[in-house]
């Protein structure tokens, strides 16, 4: 499944617009918020939140889904890029690899695999999701928005992003597709 996460160029909050097969969704981040704070809709309904919290030393956020579900995000290594995302009974980790690209994994199985964009004019941050078809639209996109919100600079020129270019906990599997 093919899932597309764009970040509008232009705006006075970070805004993205998501579309998923047989399903279209946008986050916008809170304009005056000391944390992060992004609220995914699906049309008017509320359907995903997602809270900075508070860690002097690691990136940690909370994913509250419209279901009760809800996930813990936290950077578990700096030096080579690794994240973990678990809650509901699910334990999920994010490989940062080479170059633009990001792999997830649940458990030793990979069930996406993301790439950002290389030149960003103003804002205008898009992902490339490739996902398992049993895989959770929403913690995926709560995983990119996430990542990118840590990212987030009010830019307004042309940007070009070179990506990871120090050491990988994992290679990125160029073959790997998703079932």
């Amino acid at each position: 499944m093919d899932v597309t996460v764009r970040e509008r160029k232009i705006g006075f909050t970070l805004t993205y617009d998501i579309e998923a097969p047989g399903a279209t969704y946008n986050a916008r981040k809170a304009f005056f918020a000391i944390n992060d704070h992004l609220e995914i809709r699906q049309g008017e309904h509320i359907v995903a939140t997602i809270e900075g919290l508070f860690s002097p030393i690691r990136d940690k956020h909370e994913f509250r889904l419209a279901d009760g579900r809800i996930y813990q995000y936290e950077c578990k290594k700096h030096w080579k890029p690794v994240d973990t995302c678990e809650g509901n009974g699910e334990s999920y980790t994010i490989y940062e690899h080479r170059g633009l690209k990001y792999s997830v994994f649940r458990g030793e199985q990979q069930i996406a695999a993301f790439e950002k964009n290389r030149v960003v004019l103003g804002n205008g941050n898009e992902y490339d999701l490739r996902i398992d078809a049993d895989a959770d639209v929403l913690v995926m996109c709560c995983i990119v928005l996430t990542i990118n919100s840590g990212d987030d600079q009010n830019n307004e020129t042309v940007t070009i992003d070179f990506g990871n270019i120090g050491p990988e906990a994992r290679p990125f599997d160029e073959s790997w597709e998703p079932r």
